[in-house]
């Protein structure tokens, strides 16, 4: 029996159900074969989503129709969730209509009506996640692992399959029957222990478990890395151009270890500076599509948590031969800029070299030097009047950019420092010195260069692009200035100076913190793409990420295309390689920032919960960082946000046009300090709560 006819009938079939009695009937097979083929056509049919079967009723369904889609469901902790994704919009999905699907699941979806936004899940085409976080629990019912993600499915574990799991450690289970409704157990197996919750960093590593991160690299990948050099050798300096006898040095955090950029500076004659940006030539170790490249592709970046790092490459490389060390040779890409006194780039190259770092800086050491330790500026004499140059250049190249509207947003990066039990003792703020900036400024240089060399010439790329806000958000911001007596003019197509104006008359006010972070969250997210669009924050026609190759992946795919097009080896069969490259690495590289992303927020969410824990009952003076129907969230100086309950404050009104909540002539408003004391912790569910003491709050204006 032939396919095709089999395939012709079904999408002929009038009927939006069918049963294969009803096939058989209009086929009449003759032979075992021409079922298996009827079969065969039915399998292949649902697996390209042409068709579904109803169990419960014994029959097929064609997916036909705009009603039906794929999304993402989203759980929610009672059983309904939401379809994510361009074809399921905002579309809820009651509890009894999920059929199965758990959270992050990619399904195939059917409206329930035409213009409604309900729909029911028809089928789970991808399981999003197979391994779940929790807290193990002997019950007089069995043992289970009770999820961190109250919208995961709690998972019953069957005896022998505990791993010798205790009553009350966090574990990771590893899913082998998902419910087949909502509100059901899962069953799985304890596939990894973590420890107590109160043992040292075990917060942190259920964190990194619930996000997949893991320190540990596939042994093929660490045969890889033990089989690179641990010196460069002479051979290696063919083709490069040797810097060695040039001042070159990293300035770097106290705890890091992956050095992949180092800098150099000089006057020259004509009064312009030479500015050399010299990175850790990360591709001669990593070759394309080498098991440590598709582990590295795989992960995407190295993720920052606190007291722990997840490498992108192992540690053999990242920390080894391809960190930039002092008094070591090393294989480098530079970028040398001549930037003239205005901070317009003259002219520029960029090589391979071998560079040989002649010191280790640390952040606070260069601070010490810019401002005027004798100490520091002893310590290192030789490099001390290079520091002072590229302060001068950093200033220059900084004031050109907020020319041209650059977007200056005050960050809050925290620190946390830990007793001997490794509890976290305190919160403060980071340090944010010119030293910082300087590094920050020339960082910006060289990636501007570099995009703009590989734009001109046309070649596949990875730039960094960043998109102008959304309009309805621009609305809300400006709404907001206006409320707190910020006049901004506004034009009808936005422009990056515009923002920066509003920011920069919001620095004089007592609401610069609110309108900062109103801002951060009306801009879009920065992404990886393949097709320049400009960096609209930076306000950069042309940007792209060159400077990090050790714990970005799009760095390292960036350096291979340089070094391929200095080479002279950039053949068209190679262009359309780079082509696809290029666009894979993109989109690979935004999922997992997008993973990074999230937790590193987590893992920073879960360290002030448990320094709240620490500090309960005591009260602190705090900002009202967010407005809404339920009530008010706080944040104390520390950055630690709980939230305050609407039913605290009285008979309150919400009125979103302001950013407030009205009881009669008072109002609680963005921005409003007030005094709380630490409530609740729920390190579970990572929330705090907050009990106001002193409102503090403002009489409505008549």
């Amino acid at each position: 029996m032939d396919k095709q006819q089999i395939f012709n009938l079904i999408e002929n079939l009038n009927a939006e159900y069918f049963t294969v009695r009803q096939l058989y009937g209009a086929l009449q097979p003759r032979s075992t074969a021409d079922r298996r083929a009827i079969a065969e056509v039915l399998a292949e049919c649902e697996a390209d989503c042409l068709i579904v079967y109803d169990r419960r009723n014994a029959r097929y369904r064609k997916v036909t129709g705009k009603n039906f889609g794929r999304a993402v469901f989203e759980a929610h902790s009672r059983g309904f969730g939401f379809l994510i994704g361009d074809e399921g919009g905002d579309l809820f999905v009651p509890a009894s209509k999920t059929n199965g699907a758990c959270h992050r699941d990619e399904v195939l979806f059917r409206k329930l009506s035409d213009n409604g936004d309900e729909a029911e899940v028809v089928r789970v085409l991808k399981r999003g996640v197979s391994n779940v976080v929790g807290t193990y629990l002997l019950r007089r019912d069995g043992r289970i692992l009770l999820p961190d993600d109250a919208r995961m499915p709690v998972v019953s574990i069957p005896p022998k399959k505990d791993m010798g799991a205790q009553n009350g450690q966090k574990a990771v289970a590893h899913i082998t029957r998902y419910p087949a409704r909502s509100g059901e157990k899962a069953e799985g197996e304890i596939a990894q222990i973590l420890g107590y919750i109160q043992e040292r960093n075990v917060d942190v590593m259920c964190v990194a478990a619930t996000f997949g991160l893991s320190q540990t690299f596939p042994e093929e990948v660490e045969q890889e890395a033990q089989a690179a050099p641990e010196r460069v050798t002479e051979e290696e300096f063919v083709g490069r151009r040797d810097l060695r006898g040039k001042r070159i040095f990293t300035i770097d955090g106290e705890d890091a270890k992956d050095l992949d950029d180092a800098v150099s500076v000089s006057l020259l004659p004509d009064g312009t500076f030479e500015l050399g940006i010299h990175i850790a030539d990360v591709s001669r170790y990593v070759a394309a599509d080498s098991t440590t490249d598709r582990e590295a592709f795989a992960r995407g970046t190295s993720v920052y948590l606190p007291e722990t790092v997840f490498p992108m490459l192992p540690k053999q490389l990242s920390n080894g031969i391809c960190s930039l060390y002092e008094g070591e040779d090393r294989l480098a890409l530079s970028c040398v800029m001549r930037i003239d006194g205005e901070g317009r780039r003259r002219d520029f190259e960029i090589f391979p070299s071998v560079i040989r770092s002649c010191h280790r800086l640390t952040y606070n050491a260069a601070q010490a030097v810019l401002d005027g330790d004798d100490g520091a500026r002893e310590r290192y004499a030789d490099i001390a009047d290079d520091l002072l140059t590229m302060e001068r250049l950093a200033r220059i190249l900084q004031e050109r950019r907020n020319k041209r509207g650059n977007i200056e947003f005050a960050t809050k990066e925290v620190v946390f420092t830990y007793d001997e039990e490794g509890e976290v003792a305190d919160i403060r703020l980071a340090d944010d010195g010119f030293s910082h900036q300087l590094i920050e400024e020339f960082m910006i240089a060289a990636n501007e260069c570099v995009a703009q060399y590989a734009a001109d010439c046309g070649y596949p790329f990875v730039y960094r692009v960043h998109s102008k806000p959304d309009e309805q958000k621009l609305n809300v911001l400006f709404a907001l200035m206006r409320g707190l007596g910020i006049e901004v003019k506004r034009t009808r197509e936005i422009r990056n100076s515009t923002l920066q104006q509003g920011l920069m008359r919001a620095k004089d006010t007592p609401y610069f913190n609110l309108v900062n972070d109103v801002m951060l969250r009306t801009m879009q997210k920065a992404k990886y793409s393949d097709v320049n669009e400009g960096h609209f924050g930076l306000a950069s026609q042309c940007y792209c990420h060159f400077t990090s190759p050790i714990r970005r992946y799009p760095d390292l795919i960036v350096h291979r295309v340089l070094k391929t097009a200095l080479a002279g080896k950039m053949t068209e069969e190679v262009f359309d390689e780079y082509q696809t490259v290029c666009h894979t690495a993109a989109r690979q590289s935004n999922e997992r920032e997008k993973t990074a992303d999230m937790a590193e927020r987590k893992a920073d969410d879960v360290k002030k919960c448990a320094y709240a824990q620490r500090i309960a009952g005591e009260c602190f003076s705090a900002v009202v960082s967010g407005v809404t129907e339920r009530g008010l969230f706080a944040e104390l100086p520390n950055t630690v946000e709980g939230f305050i309950s609407a039913e605290q404050l009285g008979d309150v009104s919400y009125d979103p046009e302001h950013f407030c909540l009205r009881n009669g002539s008072v109002r609680y408003s963005l921005g409003d300090v007030v005094t709380v004391r630490v409530a609740n912790v729920n390190r579970r569910a990572c929330k705090i709560d907050f009990d106001i003491i002193l409102p503090n709050a403002k009489r409505s204006a008549k």
